[in-house]
């Protein structure tokens, strides 16, 4: 299924967001600049074994154990008064309090958003008990695994004083001694072996909640701008009964904002449907020329003021899947258009040799050197684009497309002087 503005403008497409915050595996509270619960889900109220009419309109500090709630009380009034993006507890551990007394460990992100010209908290809640347990085992096997490493060295030690102390001179007796220094050898690597594979293990895990947070951070952040926007335009359209200049302008900016949220939810989709190898690819007979001016005429609508794009193509035939090959040069032209200044530049030039290479130029604001590692990697986005709307997921998808096509993307990128990426795809 494609998501589309119109889709989410109606009721079922409003169903759809409706749904994203009932069946969340994430806790996900609001609450007033006072403290007081506003709403919350209903893996919240899993979490924290209250029933909504028991949490709403009380002080969210009932959820925190008591000897915490004063300090937490000075935290939640400093974030309330410079409200921002964050995770909370990096460092250091957090607790929530059940309705039963029972005290948990958890993970904390906050974010916020402005309703009807009034702020409020938004907290996304991680049960992490069991995570907390298997760390626990972990580190309890691992200890065990170090105490049987150091009584394996010992009794290579003991065994080894009891060889030297044996008659020397039996070549017999010789070999039997290396054979047991080898095998406890092996026997010792195998050990280490199986630790560094559980010290990989937790490595990993580690990573996956670092990109987790950074997606909850990104969410939060994506889908805040956008909703604040269509909730500020909705109102002002109310007052405007008799200026219709006016109405249109907060219209076109609830249908950007929508278009916005259909952008992120698509990227998301693409990026499930690549992983799960539910993607296939379809060959037939492509123009690429055609394919290149069609992808130019789509994204004239995003273009900025005076911005123009020049096409230097060959007309050639390529057996690939169109529709992959259209995904990637959207996602390649728009970046060189949203990373471009007005009255920018960008160059698409196609040709063939020993294969087919598609390469779009711009003159914009460039990858920083320290970020062009990770430039594909998922959620990365550089430093100097924060204030760019942007998922952190289009290039990632873009590799994906190009290695299902068997081919190849690079780049060359300076701050301040633009970028310039090259598509190679096989005949």
């Amino acid at each position: 299924m494609k998501i589309n503005s119109d889709y989410l403008m109606s009721d079922k497409g409003l169903d759809l967001l409706n749904k994203l915050f009932y069946s969340s595996g994430e806790g996900i509270l609001f609450f007033e600049k006072d403290g007081k619960v506003a709403a919350l889900n209903p893996r919240a109220v899993e979490i924290f074994g209250y029933t909504e009419e028991e949490i709403i309109g009380k002080s969210v500090e009932i959820l925190i154990p008591q000897s915490q709630r004063v300090r937490h009380i000075k935290y939640r009034e400093k974030y309330v008064s410079q409200p921002s993006p964050r995770q909370m507890g990096a460092g250091r551990d957090l607790e929530g309090l059940k309705k039963g007394g029972d005290t948990f460990p958890l993970e904390i992100s906050l974010s916020y958003i402005t309703h009807e010209n009034q702020t409020l908290v938004v907290a996304f809640v991680t049960d992490i008990t069991i995570r907390k347990r298997n760390e626990k085992e972990l580190e309890e096997q691992r200890l065990k695994l170090k105490e049987y490493t150091e009584r394996l060295e010992r009794k290579v030690r003991e065994r080894t004083s009891e060889l030297e102390h044996m008659n020397l001179g039996l070549q017999s007796q010789i070999q039997e001694r290396k054979l047991a220094e080898s095998a406890l050898k092996e026997s010792l690597e195998d050990l280490k072996r199986a630790e560094q594979e559980i010290l990989n293990s937790l490595k990993r895990e580690r990573q996956l909640g670092e990109m987790k947070s950074r997606f909850v951070s990104m969410a939060s952040h994506e889908f805040r701008t956008p909703l604040t926007t269509i909730l500020s335009s909705a109102n002002l359209i109310l007052r405007y009964t008799d200026n219709e200049e006016a109405k249109e302008k907060h219209v076109n900016r609830i249908k950007g904002s929508v278009q916005n949220l259909t952008n992120i939810l698509n990227d998301f989709l693409s990026l499930e449907k690549l992983e799960s190898g539910a993607q296939k690819v379809i060959l037939a007979e492509v123009k690429l020329k055609a394919l290149i001016d069609e992808v130019v005429d789509e994204l004239q609508g995003m273009m900025q003021e005076k911005q123009n794009i020049q096409v230097e193509c060959d007309d050639i035939l390529l057996v690939s899947d169109a529709h992959i090959l259209k995904n990637i040069l959207l996602n390649i032209v728009s970046n060189a258009i949203k990373y471009s200044m007005p009255n920018g530049t960008i160059e698409i030039r196609l040709y063939e040799e020993r294969k087919v290479y598609i390469v779009v130029k711009d003159y914009g604001i460039g990858i920083p050197l320290k970020d062009q590692d990770q430039l594909f990697e998922r959620f990365h986005r550089a430093e100097n684009v924060t204030n760019i709307n942007g998922t952190g997921l289009g290039l990632s998808i873009v590799k994906k497309y190009i290695e299902l096509l068997q081919g190849d993307i690079t780049f060359e990128s300076e701050v301040g002087k633009g970028s310039t990426f090259t598509i190679e795809l096989p005949k």
